[in-house]
């Protein structure tokens, strides 16, 4: 008697898991390239400062659901005696469906003003399609401060657009 009301119940769901395959198999965000221009507000305690920059990089399908990848960066501060800092950094994270993704990154930056050292950073974002080939984002990444004294630790928001292909 149990063998006949199982029976069904493993058919059942063995017929959803061979419609729902092709489905699954086909990630939202297969391995892409994406290029960007951003802006950054970066919060030093009281203080703001506003930044441009411009990044790209690549996601590599880990499975259909998951995706990894690295990024560069240039970004200038829009003050006066600052340099342009250059960034490394990778990132990792979870396809939400066909126009979605959520993900950690951390990475590293060059110094940002004379005589200041570069920082580390980590932070969360989250990656909307905005047409087949375009998106937009929202990140927050947290600096850590320099040694030196010179870079202070700061919180970061970018908001970009881009393409990916």
């Amino acid at each position: 008697m149990r063998h006949t009301v199982m029976s069904p119940a493993i058919a059942g769901l063995a017929a959803a898991l061979a419609l729902a395959t092709p489905a699954l198999s086909t990630p939202a965000y297969a391995d892409e390239t994406r290029v960007e221009v951003n802006t950054t507000g970066n919060f030093y305690g009281g203080d703001y400062q506003q930044s441009i920059g411009v990044a790209a990089g690549h996601d590599f399908s880990l499975t259909p659901a998951f995706f990894a990848g690295p990024e560069v960066s240039i970004n200038k501060l829009l003050a006066t005696d600052t340099l342009t800092s250059f960034g490394v950094s990778g990132r990792a994270g979870a396809n939400l469906g066909p126009a979605g993704k959520i993900y950690a990154v951390g990475g590293w930056a060059s110094a940002p003003y004379h005589g200041g050292s570069g920082d580390w950073d980590i932070g969360a974002g989250y990656q909307h399609a905005l047409t087949p080939g375009t998106y937009g984002k929202v990140e927050y990444r947290h600096y850590t401060s320099a040694a030196d004294g010179v870079t202070p630790s700061r919180d970061a928001v970018t908001v970009g657009f881009g393409a990916h292909f």
